[in-house]
C-alpha cells in the first residue's frame, strides 16, 4: 500500500490534523507541527518503510518530536526502522546524550571504542577502570578496537564507567535482536555506534539520573508504538502477544490509507 501524507479529500486527515488529534487536550504550537512534519519528510524515501505500517510510522515521528529529536539520519540521534512491515522508534547513542545534557544533571558524558592493548586495569568491584589511550589519533582509528567504555559525571562529583568486552556486546546484541542474530549487522547504523549506544545505556540506566525524557527515551527503543502499547517485535525475549495488536494497526491504517509519504 501507499502511504499518502497529501490531503486529496476534504474526509482525509492532512499531518496537522493527525498530530493534532494525537494531542487531544494540549496546546499546540506552529513549531511542534512543522517539527513533526520536518520529521516525517526526514524519513520520506528511506528504504523498507514505504510499504510500512503507516500508524506505527507516524507513532515513531511523533515519538522524536515530543524529544525534540530530529530524525535526520546524519545527527544519529534516532531513528525510525523497518521491521516485518512495522515501523520501529530507535536511539542512537548521541541521542542518549543528547538527552542527558538537557537534564543539567550530567557534568560529563561519553562512549568510545576501546583499542587494543589500551585496557590495562579493571576492578568491577571497587569499580576502577584504568586505561593507557593511543595518542596519535591516526594509530588509534587503525588500532583493532576490542571493547566499548561509557562514562559520566554528574554535577554532584559521583562518576561512573561501565566497560563491556566486543564479545559481550556481540552476545547482546544476538540476544535482543533478530535483525542482528540473522543479517550481523543493523539497518540504519554502524557496529560501533550501536555498540556503544548499548554500553551507555546500561550505565544509565543502572546508576545515572534518568530523567523523564531519557526514560522515554529508553521505554520506547526498539518498540512498535500503538495508540495504547508499546510492542517489541525485533526483541525474542519479549513475551509479548502482538498479533491482536498487529491486526488493530492494520484496521486503523485502512482509516488513514491514503497519506503518502
Amino acid at each position: 500500500m501507499t502511504n499518502n501524507l497529501t490531503n486529496t479529500n476534504k474526509n482525509q486527515l492532512t499531518i496537522e490534523q493527525w498530530f493534532t488529534n494525537k494531542n487531544q487536550g494540549s496546546i499546540i504550537n506552529e513549531k511542534e507541527i512543522q517539527r513533526f512534519k520536518s520529521n516525517v519528510l526526514a524519513i520520506k524515501n528511506q528504504l523498507g518503510l514505504i510499504n510500512a505500517n503507516l500508524v506505527t510510522i507516524l507513532e515513531a515521528c511523533y515519538q522524536a518530536t515530543l524529544l525534540q529529536l530530529p530524525l535526520e539520519k546524519n545527527f544519529g540521534y534516532c531513528w525510525v526502522v523497518p521491521f516485518k512491515g512495522k515501523a520501529q522508534f530507535q536511539m542512537g547513542y548521541k541521542g542518549y546524550i543528547q538527552l542527558a545534557q538537557r537534564s543539567q544533571q550530567y557534568k560529563r558524558i561519553n562512549a568510545i571504542e576501546i583499542k587494543e592493548n589500551e585496557l590495562k586495569k579493571i576492578d568491577y568491584l571497587k569499580d576502577e577502570i584504568k586505561f593507557k589511550f593511543i595518542e596519535n589519533p591516526l594509530e588509534r582509528l587503525k588500532a583493532k578496537t576490542i571493547g566499548y567504555c561509557a562514562y559520566f559525571k554528574l554535577q554532584n562529583g559521583y562518576e561512573k564507567y561501565l566497560y563491556m568486552s566486543k564479545e559481550e556486546i556481540e552476545n547482546h546484541f544476538n540476544t535482543y535482536s533478530e535483525t542482528y542474530k540473522k543479517n550481523k549487522r543493523f539497518i540504519v547504523s554502524d557496529f560501533d555506534s550501536m555498540a556503544k549506544k548499548t554500553v551507555l545505556t546500561q550505565l544509565l540506566r543502572k546508576w545515572g539520573i534518568m530523567s523523564v525524557e531519557l526514560q522515554t527515551a529508553y521505554e520506547n527503543y526498539q518498540a512498535v508504538i500503538t495508540e495504547t502499547e508499546k510492542i517489541y517485535i525485533d526483541n525474542p525475549n519479549t513475551n509479548t502477544n502482538y498479533e491482536e495488536v498487529l491486526n488493530k494497526l492494520n484496521e486503523e491504517e485502512q482509516l488513514i490509507e491514503n497519506f503518502e509519504i
